[in-house]
């Protein structure tokens, strides 16, 4: 895949939208009840979607080399990466199989790790090398007491796995052929973990906050102040890869390129925003300098955590890194925690009432509707086997 093509494409279709006052649309309204919001969806969305699907746990950029580990916390379940001598990543249970207890936090480099109860100590591989007092455990099978392995794919600068022992995971299978090769085309393996990853408390259903990443007609209203005045709203590509998706946004500084002929753009991502949804939970959105993690996790029916992380080019110049880093806590607090999250708690209300029977999605927000489609149809899916 061309990447240039590929940017050049999306640029002219978000140009060509703001000449002409439009935006990729769906081809009708989708009309959803309120009960995708109850305690009993949720229970079913979290049995199938999240502990019985393939879930993002990393970007690769978290396991920069051989012997390295990250710890990751989705849905309750605590997970140790780590990428081997060999360069292969392995995940594990985070819980030491003496009594449980969680092996080690953050990330890093490191070769074993002890848990800090009582000093069981396993390798990057998992098998438990140490047990202190050994002969106290005359007869347990030591070669059996490594670490729960969970099952873990790399690719394309993903990094996904499963939360729960079970078959091995294919990734080419879950990303399907076209994205595939589109995140190959953007060659963002190496990219550096800018900083420890954070969590966003938010008060709302998991849906909720995930739908406040998948469309921009909120912007020139909820962002008017922010967001609004670096990027175009409500002027959005929409493109589907089964179950996972593509949006594009335009910066305002797409207005630099308007009079330019094509074949004279060269490199254009300093101009456009791309934002893949990963089924079912994640973000990933791209720009010049870094691409941005988000993992929406349910916590229960009416409220969720978005686990966030940032990672940087690695090419970048002194310039450019510090503006990543000065504009992210702009992003977190400002935009994310004080305009989408603060916006998405105000929805639970209104649909814990009893007062609303549904909820709609215009056909100009085509993402949405087919995020909540494919939640439909796998849960349909579960339901017949």
């Amino acid at each position: 895949m061309d990447r240039q093509a590929l940017e050049h494409s999306l640029a002219r279709r978000l140009l060509d939208h703001i000449d002409g006052g439009t935006t990729d649309l769906a081809p009708d309204i989708l009309e959803l009840p309120t009960d995708i919001y109850s305690r009993a969806r949720h229970d079913e969305e979290f049995e199938v979607l999240f502990r019985g699907h393939p879930l993002v746990l990393s970007l690769s950029g978290a396991l920069a080399g051989p012997g390295t580990y990250r710890t990751v916390d989705l849905c309750g379940v605590p997970i140790l990466l780590t990428r081997n001598e060999s360069g292969r990543v392995r995940a594990f249970a985070n819980a030491c199989r003496h009594r449980g207890v969680r092996v080690v936090d953050g990330g890093g480099a490191r070769t074993r790790f002890a848990c800090p109860f009582h000093s069981w100590t396993y390798d990057l591989d998992g098998r438990l090398v140490a047990v202190p007092v050994d002969e106290a455990f005359e007869g347990m099978c030591f070669e059996r007491k490594g670490l729960v392995e969970l099952p873990v794919s790399e690719g394309y600068g993903l990094i996904i796995g499963a939360l729960r022992p079970g078959p091995a995971i294919d990734i080419d299978e879950y990303l399907g052929p076209g994205l595939a090769d589109e995140l190959a085309a953007l060659e963002f393996t190496e990219w550096e973990l800018q900083s420890e990853p954070h969590v966003h408390h938010v008060a709302a259903n998991w849906k909720v906050t995930l739908d406040t990443f998948r469309e921009n007609y909120h912007f020139r209203f909820l962002h008017r102040r922010t967001l609004a005045k670096y990027a175009y709203g409500g002027v959005l590509t929409f493109d589907p890869f089964g179950r996972h998706l593509r949006n594009c946004s335009a910066l305002r500084s797409i207005d630099e390129i308007r009079d330019v002929p094509d074949e004279q753009w060269g490199d254009v991502m300093g101009h456009i925003s791309l934002q893949y949804a990963l089924f079912p939970n994640v973000s990933l959105t791209f720009d010049s300098r870094h691409v941005e993690l988000w993992q929406i996790v349910p916590v229960d029916a009416d409220t969720s955590d978005v686990v966030h992380s940032t990672y940087l080019r690695p090419d970048l110049s002194e310039a450019e890194r510090a503006k990543a880093v000065e504009m992210a806590p702009w992003i977190c607090e400002t935009v994310v925690d004080g305009e989408d999250f603060w916006v998405a708690g105000r929805t639970e209300p209104g649909v814990r009432a009893g007062v609303l029977d549904t909820i709609v999605f215009g056909r100009n927000e085509p993402a949405p509707q087919h995020l909540h489609r494919g939640f439909d149809a796998a849960l349909a899916d579960a339901r017949e086997r």
